[in-house]
């Protein structure tokens, strides 16, 4: 367990006000769905908190525990989401229900932003109402980098004797940074000013 940090609820809540306001459509915060970032940088903060504090006692990272952890504390409330979503869709909104068959079943396999990409679904231009369930994506992404995070951390941290600390942690550093580096310079090649970014904003 990590202590727990007020500032990053008070992080959490300024990334909040920053998209309710964006999504109100007021011109002065164009940025606003910045705050979204404001997430991921902080989910990946704390699970990397907790994945290296769990090394340092164990000398291992037990991926299945991990794993299961994070299905314990998210599959539920997914779940009960998407029910309660269908079902308020069945009985207010039928003539919705169909299209949120497809939304629902991305939303459960957790890649609700690369079913959006390749239906070219427009974060910043929408036509009519969103869907219900097209604010998962950005637990779709969260999910993804749960799955793939911890198995390149576990990689760059075994086998590496105690005495050989510094390399297992520069090893780290490097896998981590050429990661950041290499998704901006993938974002930067996809992005035309001239074409909606969704595929970059999405893509995982």
């Amino acid at each position: 367990r990590l202590p727990y940090l007020p500032g990053l609820d008070g992080l959490r809540a300024l990334a909040v006000i920053a998209v309710l306001l964006y999504h109100a459509e007021l011109r002065w915060i164009p940025g606003g769905f910045l705050g979204v970032e404001v997430f991921f940088v902080i989910s990946g903060y704390l699970i990397t908190a907790l994945l290296l504090a769990e090394h340092r006692q164990r000398g291992r990272v037990d991926l299945k525990a991990f794993w299961l952890r994070r299905a314990r504390r998210l599959l539920p409330a997914l779940y009960l989401l998407l029910v309660v979503t269908l079902a308020f869709a069945v009985v207010f909104l039928p003539e919705e229900v169909a299209r949120l068959r497809n939304d629902a079943a991305a939303a459960f396999a957790y890649v609700t932003n690369w079913y959006l990409v390749f239906n070219n679904e427009s974060y910043f231009e929408t036509v009519g109402r969103p869907s219900l369930l097209q604010h998962l994506w950005s637990l779709a992404v969260e999910e993804q980098f749960y799955l793939l995070w911890p198995l390149l951390l576990t990689v760059a941290l075994w086998g590496a004797a105690p005495m050989r600390r510094w390399r297992r942690r520069r090893l780290a550093l490097f896998i981590t940074l050429a990661g950041a580096a290499g998704s901006a310079v993938l974002m930067a090649a996809l992005y035309q000013p001239a074409i909606d970014p969704s595929r970059v904003y999405y893509g995982t």
